[in-house]
């Protein structure tokens, strides 16, 4: 199994493990595979989120900039 990020908690003999993403399996060769795709992924969502928060960010300058001049 291929986890992002989580907690693993203790209590006895009982274990908990609590991840935002994982990816299961066996083989190794596949789970490093589905990680890197998994990372691509992920990095083209954010650049598509940083390209659209530039938009936004651009926009309010340019409408505050109208008011103050208003």
């Amino acid at each position: 199994m291929a986890v992002d990020e989580g907690v693993l908690v203790k209590t006895g003999l009982s274990v908990v493990v609590s991840v935002r993403n994982a990816i299961g399996g066996t083989d190794l060769a596949q789970l490093h595979e589905a990680v890197k795709k998994e990372f691509l992924n992920l990095t083209q969502r954010e650049q598509n989120v940083r390209s659209v928060m530039a938009i936004m960010e651009s926009d309010l300058i340019r409408r505050l900039a109208e008011f103050h001049h208003d």
